[in-house]
């Protein structure tokens, strides 16, 4: 309560403020109501303390089971000090007895007036009819109630009269409110960052209510209470268990071996003598060494079908990337990259152009006889060059096809009007290979789905997603 003192909070002020203007002049009975949790006695505490200082108090904390009677002696013993009154006397016939002839200025504020009976709430009707009838006599009446419990009674009450009570409601916390609250709460000591965490998280949840969010602290607390005193219990439990595993090895143990002894003394008793033993002195066989059995050996494949990993196989490999339209290669080794690129070699004899794939078939490969552009594609090599290593190593570029002559390149461009590829030379078992590149690409799938609009021509040669990196790699080899 001392630290939601200091708190200041806009919706609260306004209520409390208008509060003490409605009871400034005259007399009133005045009923503020407000959802359960919405900070009823608070308000009650709040507005004698800080807005009715200038009057006379009176404060009435209803609790249920208790009857008219004491409800008005709790009351009346405020009203005058030492006061003599009749307690079956109704609160008018008494204050009127009691203060007659004075003039006083007297703030009354009841909290929980839901469980007044509708007998007293009648005589508070009364009481403040009475002194709104003698303006040298003032007396409010405050009624903290929830909301929707006493609004028939007072209609009732009031009915004829031609006045009517004054019904303020206590509205919920803003998000604003709701984030100061939980900024106040969050500085109490005894919770730990988790049970801040987790408490910061159920204050946001909650109902936005003084209520409700100033118990969530205090049930953490205790459940965190809990906790601490159910965590000793925990190692003492887990040594009583190995202790009983233990001894209960043990007797198990004990009796196994007793068991056992017992009948193997029985049993050697019982074995015959054991023949003579004979020692086998022939030289073991040779040890078999599988290694280099296959490799270069042409009869061992005759016949067979011969299968080629391709580059992007083992450059995916390289740059951990696996390829969509390729299955992952579990190792390569540098034996399968010269194995590949004799492959390559061969092709090549066959044609300039080497198109990109899964596997190189004849059906990859693309005799291009168009005249070779008239453009410096040495100039274009050096600049691609430079283009190409500016590049973030982490971005994706489409290889389109591999050759072995700078004219096949330039042929292959001109042919598939892929003006804005690039062309960049490396070196692959002491062989110059110029690559044909295209695209950048922050990251595989932007790649993957500019591959897949490319044209049907250049979808056939199966262009594969090669990193910058391995660019930059294979410009430096």
């Amino acid at each position: 309560m001392t630290k939601r003192k200091s708190l200041d909070l806009e919706s609260q002020i306004q209520l409390l403020t208008r509060v003490q203007f409605i009871t400034r002049f005259s007399s009133h009975l005045i009923h503020l109501s407000g959802a359960p949790g919405s900070g009823k006695t608070w308000l009650a505490h709040a507005f004698l303390e800080d807005y009715a200082t200038d009057c006379h108090q009176v404060l009435l904390m209803c609790q249920h089971g208790q009857t008219d009677v004491q409800h008005r002696t709790l009351l009346l013993q405020q009203f005058v000090s030492h006061a003599m009154f009749n307690e079956h006397d109704s609160l008018c016939q008494s204050v009127e007895h009691l203060l007659a002839n004075q003039h006083y200025k007297l703030m009354v504020v009841i909290d929980d007036a839901q469980c007044l009976s509708p007998t007293l709430i009648a005589e508070l009707w009364a009481l403040a009819q009475y002194a709104n009838q003698h303006p040298e006599r003032q007396l409010n009446i405050v009624l903290f109630a929830n909301r929707g419990e006493l609004n028939q009674t007072l209609a009732h009450v009031a009915h004829g009269s031609g006045i009517t009570p004054v019904e303020l409601d206590i509205d919920d916390f803003s998000q604003q409110e709701v984030m100061l609250f939980s900024d106040m709460l969050m500085t109490s000591d005894g919770l730990d960052a988790p049970c801040r965490r987790s408490l910061k998280q159920r204050l946001l949840m909650a109902l936005p209510r003084p209520g409700v969010l100033h118990n969530l602290p205090q049930a953490e607390r205790i459940t965190m209470n809990s906790n601490m005193k159910k965590k000793p219990l925990l190692p003492i439990v887990i040594g009583g268990v190995i202790i009983v595993l233990i001894a209960g090895g043990y007797f198990f143990m004990t009796s196994h071996s007793g068991s056992e002894s017992a009948s193997a003394t029985i049993t050697t008793s019982q074995l015959p003598v054991p023949a003579a033993v004979t020692i086998d002195k022939e030289p073991l066989p040779p040890q078999v060494n599988p290694q280099g059995l296959t490799v270069g050996r042409q009869d061992d494949i005759k016949g067979q079908e011969r299968i080629v990993i391709s580059d992007q196989q083992i450059d995916a490999i390289i740059d951990e990337h696996t390829l969509d339209d390729h299955p992952a290669t579990t190792e390569a080794t540098e034996a399968t990259e010269a194995t590949e690129a004799t492959e390559a070699t061969e092709m090549a004899e066959k044609s300039p152009v080497i198109a990109t794939g899964a596997i190189k078939t004849p059906a990859a490969v693309s005799v291009i006889s168009s005249p070779v552009s008239k453009l410096d594609w040495s100039l274009k090599l050096a600049a691609d060059k430079q283009r190409l290593i500016a590049v973030k190593p982490t971005h994706y570029a489409l290889q389109l096809a591999a050759t072995q002559s700078l004219a096949a390149a330039a042929e292959f461009i001109t042919a598939h009007n892929v003006m804005d590829a690039m062309v960049y030379q490396t070196v692959r078992n002491q062989q110059s290979w110029f690559i044909v590149v295209t695209g950048n690409y922050a990251t595989a799938s932007q790649a993957r789905t500019v591959k897949n609009q490319l044209s049907p021509a250049l979808q056939q040669l199966k262009p594969w997603l090669k990193s910058y990196r391995k660019i930059t790699q294979e410009i430096d080899r």
